[in-house]
């Protein structure tokens, strides 16, 4: 959802958005439709596309130690979005990833932990340097 909010920025430098999400075709369309996402979402129920992107599993304190849990409530609190039920691996950890035509990767930025997203300036600039290059 961070990506989302910033989708017109990415839209207007030429980049398609993509999500990839654990879970079934079905939590998949009810994820997009009650956040009423705009993007392509897909889903990996086996999750060999995060095994294959070399993600992690958190552990305890990845996932929930008192600093996560700050950093939750904070970004909760700031976007309006509270943590719905969780499907597939609760302490799998994701990435972004920016794939060039080709499949070339020309960004890749893997959690560490469960609150490290990337800043969307961060994803934009490599975007735009990746289709500039």
């Amino acid at each position: 959802m961070q990506l989302h909010r910033d989708r017109s920025k990415f839209e207007a430098a030429g980049v398609r958005l993509a999500v990839i999400g654990q879970g079934t075709p079905r939590h998949a369309k009810h994820f997009r439709d009650s956040h009423e996402l705009e993007f392509d979402l897909y889903v990996d129920e086996g999750r060999d596309s995060y095994k294959a992107a070399g993600t992690k599993i958190a552990t305890f304190t990845e996932l929930l130690g008192p600093s996560m849990v700050a950093k939750g409530a904070a970004a909760s609190a700031r976007d309006k979005v509270v943590q719905g039920k969780t499907i597939g691996h609760p302490a799998q950890l994701g990435g972004v990833m920016i794939v060039k035509p080709g499949g070339e990767l020309a960004y890749v930025h893997l959690a560490d932990d469960a609150s490290d997203n990337p800043p969307n300036s961060e994803v934009l600039e490599a975007a735009s340097q990746a289709r500039a290059g």
